[in-house]
């Protein structure tokens, strides 16, 4: 048991090397490698040269550098294809929900534009007419604008138009348009106030697969205005939900 044990112990130092490679993101030198893991360069030597043997790691011959390996990279493809995004959000946005007190829904790009495959609502739903499949305008929701500023313009351009044809209110200019993605681009979200429905307000977040795409975006719904009230820790807990969900996906920031 000593020895399993003490086995164990390896495995879980050794790996902190690789989480090393991970989050820098390129190759690196014995010595930062070693220092930024916690071990000496004796040690982190020794398991790189295990790592290596077995397609963890790789050396560049020119500079020595040590960088995740074609093992690395089968075993993070691997997972990725097993990760189911939607269950994946269904099970954290659920829980979110439970923990704020606030409707929720996920959206995904659909045929139509901004689609709703997931909604959860606390006791008397917020949008008592709200279904799955609804389709959300891209301009007026909080989900909306999270896909107008994440996707090409050429996907969401067609359908940011025939939606301002339909609209009673004047159009937005492109200036203001881009403006607002902006600053959704800064903030690291979304939201709308009283657009669509009146005392009607939405905070919404995206959701990044591996290559930085947009996957999805996580809503809350309330008629409360301290939702839109900002900082506050809704949305603390929103984005960090989301945030988990992404680095499932092997996004990283």
């Amino acid at each position: 048991m000593g020895e399993q044990r003490k086995g164990i112990q390896s495995v879980e130092h050794g790996v902190k090397l690789l989480e090393t490679l991970v989050d820098s993101r390129k190759a690196l030198p014995l010595k930062t490698l070693a220092a930024t893991a916690g071990m000496s360069a004796s040690m982190a030597h020794r398991y790189l040269t295990s790592f290596i043997r077995v397609g963890l790691v790789e050396q560049d011959a020119a500079s020595g550098h040590y960088d995740l390996g074609g093992l690395a990279l089968r075993l993070g493809l691997a997972a990725l294809n097993r990760t189911d995004f939607i269950q994946l959000a269904d099970n954290e946005c659920r829980k979110l929900v439970e923990r704020v007190d606030i409707d929720g829904h996920i959206t995904v790009w659909g045929t139509y534009g901004v689609t709703t495959v997931r909604y959860y609502n606390r006791h008397q739903p917020i949008l008592s007419n709200f279904r799955l499949g609804d389709v959300l305008p891209l301009w007026d929701s909080a989900a909306g604008r999270t896909f107008l500023t994440h996707l090409n313009e050429r996907t969401t351009r067609p359908i940011l138009k025939a939606e301002m044809a339909k609209s009673e209110d004047k159009a937005p200019s492109a200036a203001e348009v881009d403006a607002v993605k902006k600053l959704i681009r800064s903030e690291g979200y979304a939201w709308i106030d009283g657009q669509v429905f009146h005392s009607i307000r939405a905070i919404a977040v995206p959701i990044f697969d591996s290559q930085g795409q947009l996957q999805a975006a996580i809503s809350l719904v309330s008629n409360q205005a301290s939702l839109v009230q900002f900082p506050n820790p809704v949305l603390d807990d929103l984005k960090a939900t989301a945030n988990r969900i992404s680095q499932r996906l092997g996004w990283a920031d």
